[in-house]
């Protein structure tokens, strides 16, 4: 096959056809770009991420019990690699304070995406990282996180950690 120059028209050996798939692939390559930014960027990506770190804060810095369950649905459910499940009450309820045990909590840079979910809310998926203090290196792990816009408000209602490993390198 031979490439056109940037005026040159398909001469009748280049089938149209050929034209037309690279066209096609070449907007599809632009949409995947564009959805791959939409997942980085934009309102719903700066509400939900600022929905991370309340969550976070509330649960590793301020061990705020009653921001922490308001930010839950009444059904939520946990789904922890190593811990197992959690319904309703014993996700929403803050058991202790992470910051009294020396536990930091980190988002991993470049990590979140958020995705809309039509009529219902988004999904957030991630990586964080953990740290022990006194202990060296961290432990990662991914979260996928399904909010519910109720009324306005964002509540979290789904929650799967998993793939908990640990790193020797630091997550600042």
């Amino acid at each position: 096959m031979r490439y056109l120059g940037m005026h040159e028209q398909p001469s009748s050996h280049e089938p149209r056809w050929r034209i037309q798939i690279v066209g096609a692939l070449l907007v599809t390559c632009a949409t995947v770009c564009c959805a791959q930014d939409a997942a980085r960027s934009g309102l719903l990506f700066d509400e939900l991420a600022q929905m991370d770190k309340e969550l976070f804060e509330a649960a590793f810095v301020t061990c705020d019990a009653g921001k922490f369950r308001a930010i839950f649905t009444d059904d939520a459910e946990f789904y922890h690699d190593r811990t197992g499940v959690a319904v309703g009450e014993a996700v929403r309820t803050l058991k202790s304070c992470s910051r009294d045990n020396g536990v930091t909590r980190n988002l991993v840079p470049d990590s979140l995406e958020v995705y809309p979910m039509q009529g219902y809310g988004a999904i957030q998926i991630g990586r964080h990282a953990f740290a022990r203090k006194g202990e060296p290196g961290v432990e990662v792990a991914k979260f996928v996180h399904l909010w519910k816009r109720e009324k306005g408000v964002w509540r979290l209602a789904r929650v799967l950690s998993f793939d908990h490993r640990p790193s020797e390198r630091k997550h600042e």
